[in-house]
């Protein structure tokens, strides 16, 4: 009887391994093992990447900032445009101030200097309360150390250069605002009361359009058009005069208020003149 028990006890284990063995397979089947689904894909039930949807948030997020700081940075450059031109306006009122202010100075100190000098003076040598006689050829006027002359008659822009040489000077040069508030106070007394009977200064712009010379090839530094259109370069209401305006002349009856008496003019014209030469004294 000791048999049959040790025999079924011994048969009895041998099924629970086989058991065992066999309820481990069937789980694996069933249910994979945790470590290999975690190395597989990582797409979830729905079939969104985590991974996708987190760059392309911050794309989205990126692009948006980008925006958000042009428009930002647009706005701030207008703003300083304003206020730059805000700038440049109280700049120009204040030049503009300037100018006059100037300008009524030197009309003031000419004023001043011709009522200390009597009329007699340049040919009364024996008045001891007279300046000294300054050397001018008869016909020109003294200023500055220079003498001036300003013709009667008309000549074309060229021809008026010529002349200016031939009588030991030059079309005048215009460098100080003092010589131009001298030279359109004297020429706002010689014109006549026909609109252009003006004056040929040394001035033009032939060589190169719109850039203007003196007749001894110095640059224009100081400036003293008239009004805001000249120089305009017109070329005639029905192109008459294909090369435009290359010469400038001045000259307004009376004189100006801010000494701004430059006209552009066509250079075969004929105008009156002014010659400059250099005192002797």
């Amino acid at each position: 009887m000791s048999e049959g028990i040790v025999h079924a006890d011994v048969m009895f284990k041998k099924q629970q391994r086989t058991e065992g063995k066999d309820g481990d397979l069937s789980e694996g089947l069933c249910n994979p093992p945790l470590h290999d689904s975690q190395q597989g894909s990582k797409v979830r039930a729905g079939g969104y990447d985590p991974v996708k949807v987190v760059l392309v948030t911050l794309c989205f997020l990126l692009m948006g900032t980008v925006i958000g700081l042009r428009f930002m940075y647009i706005s701030n450059l207008q703003t300083k445009n304003t206020e730059l031109q805000i700038l440049q306006a109280a700049y120009d009122r204040n030049l503009t101030s300037l100018e006059k202010d100037l300008i009524s100075v030197c009309q003031q100190n000419e004023k001043l200097r011709k009522q200390k000098t009597p009329p007699s003076c340049p040919t009364n040598t024996g008045n001891k309360d007279c300046p000294k006689p300054r050397n001018c050829a008869e016909g020109w006027e003294y200023y500055g150390g220079k003498c001036y002359y300003f013709s009667p008659d008309k000549l074309t822009w060229a021809q008026s250069r010529d002349e200016c040489i031939t009588r030991g000077g030059h079309l005048v040069i215009i460098g100080s605002l003092e010589e131009q508030i001298f030279l359109d106070q004297q020429i706002g007394t010689k014109m006549s009361k026909e609109p252009e009977d003006k004056f040929w200064i040394g001035l033009t712009d032939s060589i190169n359009e719109n850039e203007w010379l003196w007749v001894d090839n110095s640059a224009l530094s100081t400036r003293f058009w008239l009004g805001n259109l000249d120089p305009d370069d017109w070329k005639g209401n029905d192109g008459e005069y294909p090369e435009g305006e290359d010469c400038a002349r001045m000259g307004e009856l009376g004189g100006t208020e801010d000494a701004k008496s430059w006209l552009d003019a066509y250079c075969n014209w004929t105008q009156r003149r002014i010659c400059e030469t250099k005192s002797p004294l």
